[in-house]
């Protein structure tokens, strides 16, 4: 009977310790071996005539402690290079992708001194929008591929999706009564 009581006692006035939050919790559906990443997309323009060009931005967050690779490392580390794919779309890329200045970083992961980012990183090309594209919604959607590493541990290449929407408009006559 006392155990019966001991029992009632603890779930009535101690349930906070019966439904303890782990420790990991912030780490929601996040392996606990690979960083956290942050990725937005953003067109320099949201509107866009025909003929015009724009910049398209890739923002990387990534958490302290980690760093990914440069798109242009240097030689013998191309296996450890951050690649843009786009899929096909109507818009002409102009020259290539273009990064931060990449610092220095001695990696205790791969035994070599690598050019990396780390914290907030911007990777942006400047595209071409054709003159005869007509008047529509377009998407602009790809990848980015890297490998983060802590100095201790690299990951595999990751890929992570984005996808933008640019609205083209043609300059044209406007329709309307005239007075």
């Amino acid at each position: 009977m006392k155990r019966i009581f001991i029992i009632l006692f603890v779930f009535i006035f101690f349930p906070f310790y019966l439904f303890a939050k782990s420790p990991f919790d912030h780490k929601k559906n996040h392996d606990l071996v690979l960083p956290w990443i942050k990725i937005k997309v953003l067109p320099s323009k949201s509107v866009i005539l025909p003929g015009e060009e724009f910049k398209f931005y890739i923002s990387v967050i990534l958490e302290e402690g980690w760093h990914i690779y440069s798109l242009s490392p240097y030689l013998g580390n191309k296996t450890l290079k951050t690649k843009v794919f786009m899929d096909k779309n109507v818009f002409k890329g102009q020259g290539v992708w273009k990064e931060p200045k990449p610092v220095l970083i001695r990696d205790g992961a791969v035994g070599k001194i690598v050019k990396g980012h780390k914290g907030n990183i911007e990777f942006s090309r400047t595209f071409l929008v054709p003159n005869d594209l007509d008047d529509n919604k377009y998407f602009l959607k790809g990848k980015l591929v890297v490998r983060t590493c802590n100095n201790k541990v690299c990951s595999l290449p990751q890929e992570l999706p984005f996808r933008s929407v640019i609205q083209v408009k043609k300059t044209g006559i406007r329709r309307g009564k005239k007075n």
